[in-house]
């Protein structure tokens, strides 16, 4: 699955926006200012891919074309389209893609709807709003009536992430032989091994009966999964607690505790799932069906005394589990990645290895597709321009005079790879004038102000004990004073008397200028050094 091009008519803040993605890379890396549109874009695509599955019609007009299952396929649908929807089939003609003047009929789309639509679409969101969640209601709801009939499906085309799943990725790592999967553990969250696991279970709200040796009669998968595991827990207990509704409200509630006490237990019951893939299905389905209160898992960690449970794992570690896990589980099928500044809660070590990590875990792979945000210039420290989108805004003035603000997409023209964090910091990618607070830099001006005035012999006395104070504290900053290149002092003696360079620019335009001021002034040194 790789989407190449995307024009979206009008959502939110994106009016007549067009991207156009290098399919050719495993990920896509979406930058820019807050309120730019960049999380406004993936939640345009969960909306045509939901749609899509769904056979409904989407609130927007839209073009997508994507690759999947080896077909070439554009999708055109909103409240303009005739039928809601339609999609093409195309092929490669001279290097350029040239779809069917003919739709594919709808009967067809529905027999075979994954030769035309991603296997999965994996969203998550580390940030407090759930805006992204209601739209992935349908399927879940979908999903769990089904599980509730007995029948099985796989994992669900549409799947938002949250952090319950990363108990259940961390049960299914430990649950089948990964060499590499072992070796993340290992190297970045410290776990060694898995000591215990406890499921909570609860009467769920759809009940069959009071009995919770029946499982309140569970069917199919879960049934199956639940007497499993009933067989290797130890000294099963079922209770009544009294549980929190919320911050007034109490209610009793049937609970049912099962008690894994090892790793090999935890393997045997897993045996019969085959996979990582499949035990991490019938976990979730068992979430699914409302019957998971709590998963309690201690772990054996590196420099620790004792066990600690997953739960004391800082959030970045949650998640980052959580996000690689998925990835990995799903990394052989036709699957888009939708994250959303995933990269939050890490810390500098592990943003700056991020997307070597995903590389890593998926392996090569060219079935699947990860589309990402971020505000990290150390996440993006060795991408290519190729695997980077930068969005910005843009005024412009409509046909009755109205201003009006519009998102582009654009491919940076540099590789941030090789920069490291400032340069790429003070590129036009962020824009910055200084990786220095706005203080320090302040402090810097004034003090290579003086240095030009102490140079001509024109120093106060209160300006040489300032001299001295800046001079002590830049010298143990690392800064180094005058060079014994002359053409440089020469150039920051000149820059020290204008009035534009006392300040930190505040924008784009202020900083264009300035640098603008500063070529003219260089190229009046060279000018004169070859006199």
């Amino acid at each position: 699955m790789k989407i190449d091009k995307v024009f979206i008519e009008d959502f939110k803040n994106l009016r007549d926006f067009s991207i156009d993605i290098n399919e050719t890379k495993l990920h896509t890396v979406l930058l820019g200012q807050n309120a730019a549109g960049k999380s406004n874009f993936i939640e345009a695509i969960v909306l045509i891919f939901r749609d899509l599955d769904h056979e409904r019609e989407t609130i927007f007009n839209y073009q997508i074309e994507y690759r999947c299952s080896g077909n070439y396929i554009k999708a055109i649908g909103g409240p303009n389209v005739k039928g809601t929807y339609q999609l093409y089939l195309g092929k490669e003609e001279n290097s350029v893609i040239v779809y069917q003047s003919k739709p594919i009929s709808k009967k067809l789309f529905k027999e075979d709807k994954d030769s035309y639509l991603p296997k999965h679409v994996f969203s998550y969101y580390s940030g407090i709003s759930n805006r992204l969640l209601e739209y992935f209601d349908r399927h879940q709801i979908r999903f769990r009536d089904d599980l509730l009939k007995g029948i099985d499906h796989p994992i669900r085309k549409l799947f938002y992430a949250r952090n319950i799943h990363s108990h259940f990725v961390l049960m299914s790592f430990f649950s089948f032989s990964d060499s590499k999967i072992q070796e993340f553990l290992s190297e970045y969250l410290d776990i060694t091994g898995l000591e215990s696991v406890l499921f909570v279970f609860k009467e769920p709200n759809w009940l069959r009966n009071k009995n919770p040796e029946d499982f309140w009669g569970a069917k199919g998968l879960v049934r199956s999964f639940l007497e499993d595991l009933w067989k290797i827990s130890m000294a099963p207990i079922v209770t009544t607690e009294t549980v929190r509704v919320d911050f007034v409200k109490r209610t009793s509630q049937q609970q049912m505790y099962l008690y894994v006490s090892n790793e090999t237990k935890l393997q045997e019951l897993a045996d019969k799932y085959s996979n990582h893939s499949l035990f991490f299905k019938i976990l979730e389905s068992t979430y699914v069906s409302d019957l998971i209160q709590e998963v309690r898992i201690k772990v054996k960690k590196r420099n620790i005394n004792g066990n600690i449970t997953f739960k004391e794992l800082s959030e970045g570690e949650q998640q980052l589990l959580t996000v690689l896990g998925l990835i990995r589980f799903t990394k052989e099928k036709e699957s888009l990645f939708l994250l959303d500044e995933p990269d939050t809660h890490l810390n500098p070590l592990w943003k700056w290895k991020y997307m070597s990590l995903l590389q890593n875990i998926v392996d090569k792979n060219d079935r699947s597709q990860i589309i990402m945000t971020t505000h990290d210039p150390l996440v993006i420290g060795d991408l290519t321009k190729e695997e980077i989108r930068i969005f910005q805004t843009n005024k412009f003035v409509d046909e009755e005079g109205k201003e009006f603000v519009k998102t582009e997409a654009i491919e940076p023209d540099f590789d941030p790879k090789g920069l490291g964090v400032a340069g790429i910091l003070m590129s036009p990618i962020f824009g910055l004038s200084t990786t220095l607070g706005p203080e320090t830099q302040s402090e810097l001006n004034e003090y290579r102000k003086l240095e030009v005035l102490e140079q001509q012999g024109t120093l106060t006395e209160t300006q040489k004990i300032s001299l001295e104070k800046y001079s002590e504290f830049f010298e143990k900053s690392g800064f180094n004073k005058f060079t014994r290149d002359p053409l440089y002092n020469l150039f920051v003696e000149k820059l020290s008397v204008i009035k534009e360079f006392q300040q930190i620019p505040q924008n784009e335009d202020e900083r264009i200028k300035q640098n603008e001021m500063a070529f003219s002034i260089l190229e009046d040194i060279l000018k004169e050094s070859k006199k």
